[in-house]
């Protein structure tokens, strides 16, 4: 008799099974974030316009002038967030990516090629991370489910911030919202934004999510826009990335970008000197008010064991140290320096020995808004 029962519940189990998770409403209004004027778009340094896609990170014209890499990697959402204010419960994104490598094999989809929602709670505890349900397929879904259920103020409008794919790109995205649901503008005023130039680590290699690269974590901890403009492998200093820069009206920039300076043959002494003198001159001559920022390399979890790696490390912060001396000798003021022992990084703070966690990345968050709040202090 029991057996009979247990055979009955099995067969009842697999025609009707139980709901884990909520179903996402029916009823839903759409929006896409290119079309629709109550979101907005944060961590870019040009107009849509200006972009061959409303989802990149480098104007059009920078195909005819960067390298073919460089241009690839632009392409890659990664720093960019969307804002706006909604009383939703539910809160549904859908879109298709550029690549359809969605993962790596050292970095999760979920980094690669997903996405980040926080609520702001504001006075009542500030920003909060939402919890997703997410599908990797052709099209990409996250639901966000229950959002009323433990606000402050159930049915209240909050300010939401998504975060973009860290190295994939956008295609198309909507975001779903109940019918019945208002939606509108954020009302965030953001200051001028902090300008990164960097490599995979700034670009968010190998974040688990994309608000844990460092970059974002800088945004959320200061609450001031940051562009990310860090290139997998070809942050170089190069002149024609300087001179975009130079178009972004910045309250900083940022150059960290001696993990992909560190090959004496493609980059002797010289050559690096050269490359972090005229880019520091360049951003100076065009915002000569503006407070440049200059990052050692951080270093790698396996110096201790690796006297090679360990002897790049001091080569290239030892030359980028020595022409920071020179600059400020000569004059060069508003010029600051980050070191590898104010990042402090931890052994076990990367995945392979280059590419931050998410340990490492709040290392290196941290260590920066610590750097850049004292800055700013100093009137900057």
């Amino acid at each position: 008799m029991k057996l009979n029962f247990l055979i009955t519940f099995f067969i009842f189990a697999c025609l009707f099974p139980i709901a884990v998770h909520a179903q996402p409403s029916t009823d839903l209004q759409w929006y896409d974030p290119v079309q629709e004027d109550n979101i907005q778009f944060h961590g870019q340094g040009w107009e849509h316009t200006d972009l061959a896609s409303p989802y990149d990170r480098l104007p059009a014209k920078a195909e005819q002038t960067v390298r073919k890499a460089v241009w690839n990697l632009s392409r890659h959402s990664a720093g960019i967030y969307l804002t706006f204010s909604t009383d939703a419960p539910e809160i549904i994104v859908r879109y298709q990516t550029t690549s359809s490598r969605l993962e790596m094999p050292h970095m999760p989809a979920t980094g690669v090629s997903g996405l980040d929602l926080y609520v702001d709670y504001q006075d009542d505890g500030g920003l909060m991370w939402c919890r997703g349900k997410y599908s990797f397929k052709d099209t990409i879904t996250y639901t966000y489910s229950a959002l009323n259920s433990r606000h402050p103020k159930p049915g209240k409008i909050y300010d939401y911030r998504l975060f973009l794919p860290l190295y994939n790109g956008v295609k198309w995205m909507e975001i779903g919202i109940p019918e019945s649901a208002s939606f509108s503008n954020s009302k965030s005023k953001p200051n001028q934004p902090i300008v990164v130039y960097g490599t995979s680590r700034a670009q968010g290699g190998c974040a688990s999510r994309p608000a844990m690269a460092w970059s974002s974590i800088l945004q959320r901890d200061l609450d001031n826009p940051v562009i990310n403009l860090a290139f997998s492998g070809n942050g170089q200093l190069e002149t024609e990335v300087i001179s975009l820069i130079n178009e972004i009206d910045a309250r900083l920039y940022i150059l960290d970008c001696l993990p992909n300076l560190g090959s004496q043959k493609n980059f002797p002494d010289e050559e690096l000197k050269k490359r972090v003198r005229q880019s520091v001159e360049s951003l100076k001559k065009a915002h000569p008010n503006t407070p440049v920022l200059l990052t050692d390399n951080a270093g790698y979890s396996d110096e201790p064991v690796s006297g090679h790696i360990h002897d790049v490390v001091v080569r290239v912060n030892g030359i980028q140290k020595e022409v920071y001396e020179e600059l400020k000798a000569e004059g060069i003021s508003d010029l600051f320096y980050l070191t590898n022992e104010e990042i402090n990084m931890c052994m076990d703070c990367t995945v392979d020995g280059t590419h931050e966690t998410d340990l490492g990345m709040t290392y290196y968050g941290l260590a920066y808004a610590k750097k850049i709040r004292e800055i700013f202090d100093e009137g900057h």
